[in-house]
């Protein structure tokens, strides 16, 4: 058999490889979109806003006890 006419083309043996435009590289420069957006956050939200948390409420839980193994 030649080196062209093996069923299952591999690296070693001259062929395989991925279809042309399919490569990482091409791949990766299609993706990029060529217009950034700026997403404007609204500060009025209150899931978009920073606050102190409230100590006051908090609960505290009692210490964990290790019981001996008789």
């Amino acid at each position: 058999m030649s080196k062209g006419r093996v069923w299952n083309k591999g690296k070693r043996n001259g062929g395989g490889g991925p279809a042309p435009g399919t490569g990482y590289k091409e791949k990766l420069a299609a993706s990029q979109p060529e217009t950034h957006k700026v997403e404007v956050i609204d500060l009025s939200n209150p899931i978009n806003q920073v606050k102190r948390m409230n100590r006051e409420t908090w609960v505290e839980r009692q210490a964990r006890v290790n019981r001996e193994q008789k």
